[in-house]
């Protein structure tokens, strides 16, 4: 077996639960609380009526607004890592079911010859033959599927890995942009706030 192939298809199974779960209530958390959030701040904001402080919150909520929703582009971008561990996860199926399937014969080919061995003294041994020689077909074609199931396997774990972890770093890369641009928009716009110092003095921040 190659050494890239892992031993079995639990982990990915879990894994992909996991980034599911990940997903989901990553979305929630943007479509409805971070929604929430903006409202509430933007009702503050009007609150001041025509005030320049009024104007200000509305601004800095415009820069929140962008920064969540380049997080939502960053959380659909776990779409496509999703469907890279859903390709992964049903080639890991096949060859689980391959060698379950080689097992199988197996076994009933070892107890196919114990009793051929068994009985070849009373005489019977072509219908046990036979039978061995359809087992050992069976399991030779077995095995080459099983072959073919690995090797497909194999290649294209290195190629789904990639594309669907790139993509999430690609989204992770736009998103930590457009954060840092709004976040110095939000602080232009902060800083430009007249506030009123202990001594009473109106001062910019």
């Amino acid at each position: 077996m190659a050494a890239s192939l892992p031993p079995n298809s639990r982990l990915i199974t879990n894994l992909l639960a996991d980034e599911r779960e990940y997903h989901k209530h990553l979305m929630v958390l943007l479509d409805g609380y971070a929604g929430h959030a903006l409202l509430s701040l933007s009702a503050y904001a009007h609150a001041f009526g025509p005030l320049p402080l009024s104007r200000s919150l509305i601004a800095v909520a415009g820069s929140l607004g962008s920064a969540d929703d380049a997080l939502r582009k960053y959380a659909e971008s776990l779409g496509v890592w999703q469907a890279a561990l859903c390709l992964l996860q049903a080639l890991e199926d096949e060859v689980d079911h391959a060698t379950r399937d080689r097992d199988i014969l197996m076994v009933h080919l070892f107890k196919s010859q114990q009793l051929s061995t068994e009985g070849s003294n009373g005489g019977a041994g072509t219908s046990a033959t036979s039978q061995i020689d359809s087992l050992q077909a069976n399991l030779v074609a077995s095995e080459v599927r099983l072959e073919a199931s690995k090797r497909k396997l194999e290649e294209t774990q290195a190629l789904a890995i990639q594309k669907g972890l790139s993509a999430r770093c690609k989204a992770m890369l736009d998103c930590g942009r457009t954060w840092l641009l709004m976040g110095e928009a939000g602080l232009r716009v902060l800083e430009g706030i007249h506030v009123n110092d202990p001594n009473g003095e109106q001062n910019v921040a």
